[in-house]
């Protein structure tokens, strides 16, 4: 378990994480999410005695991570996949933390095998592909068997498979009952691995809250219809929904559900070729939560 209290980072006038609290907790995976320069890196840094909050404590566990007596073993992290000796092998690269960290070399062959990269772990770490590199990287973080884990963006440059076998793996981790944080800016990925959501916005706390209880206190429902013929639209209108119509011929319908959608359409003998409920993604669920937070926005295209 990872406890933040007050944690609190300032370079000079710029405050990176602002009096933030929170509880990563085993057992599940926690998608840690904001926009670009949210501070969610920053916060992983200070978690792992990398930068010296200002004020605040991080604690694994019920201790700083500079006390663990055997970090590996206690927490794993993949924050920068490129961050190895490039022309060292990526079973060296392994090799290196393993006996540098007092673990058994038989550990290095077990991560590789886990990771897929057996076949190519003689060759120069430089030489690996990113999406390659990701995998040495999450090597590295499982190689002391820890209980708790942290992965910055860990899905950059992997192949849809690849993806899907990181959300895998994710999600075993977590039933092991390991706290496993994953950060990343790919909400339809988060949707479908995490759990639990702790998402920031400049420093600060703007929710920590299961996956399903964000998306359904803050997205909005509609229903997509299709009518055969003209006029179900104003039906609708008169049951006091609101409609918006599309050029294709799609209603999307709010103010009432599928059910009674269906019913009016019975009704007035209104055939419906298309009737699907539909919620909001993760995605636009958090972009319209972290608007105010987004520290760099594009002009409109001409």
């Amino acid at each position: 378990m990872i406890e933040l209290r007050g944690l609190t980072k300032r370079f000079g006038d710029a405050t990176a994480v602002d009096d933030l609290t929170c509880t990563f907790r085993p057992g599940v995976v926690t998608g840690f999410l904001g926009p670009n320069g949210a501070g969610k890196t920053t916060t992983m840094l200070m978690t792992l005695g990398l930068q010296r909050p200002t004020a605040g404590t991080a604690h694994v566990d019920g201790r700083r991570y500079r006390d663990l007596p055997v970090p590996m073993r206690e927490v794993g992290a993949l924050l920068d996949a490129r961050a190895v000796h490039a022309s060292r092998s990526g079973r060296n690269h392994l090799l290196a933390l393993a006996l540098s960290n007092g673990l058994p070399r038989r550990r290095v062959g077990e991560v590789l095998e886990l990771v897929g990269l057996a076949a190519v772990a003689s060759k120069a770490a430089g030489t690996y592909s990113l999406g390659m590199s990701q995998r040495l990287g999450i090597a590295g973080a499982l190689l002391g068997d820890p209980p708790v884990l942290l992965f910055d963006e860990p899905v950059n440059g992997l192949d849809p498979s690849g993806i899907a076998w990181v959300r895998t793996l994710m999600r075993d981790l977590a039933a092991e009952g390991r706290t496993v944080v994953v950060s990343s800016h790919l909400m339809s990925e988060m949707e479908q691995t995490a759990d639990h959501l702790v998402v920031i916005g400049k420093g600060r706390l703007i929710a920590d809250t299961s996956l399903a209880g964000f998306l359904a206190e803050r997205s909005s429902s509609e229903v997509l219809v299709r009518a055969a013929g003209a006029g179900f639209a104003d039906t609708l209108r008169a049951a006091g929904a609101t409609v918006a119509e599309h050029v294709s011929g799609e209603l999307l319908v709010t103010g009432i559900d599928a059910y009674a959608v269906g019913k009016l359409a019975l009704a007035s003998g209104t055939v419906l070729t298309e009737l699907a409920p539909r919620r909001s993604s993760l995605e636009e669920v958090f972009m319209a939560m972290t608007a105010e937070s987004v520290e760099f926005s594009g002009g409109a295209s001409r």
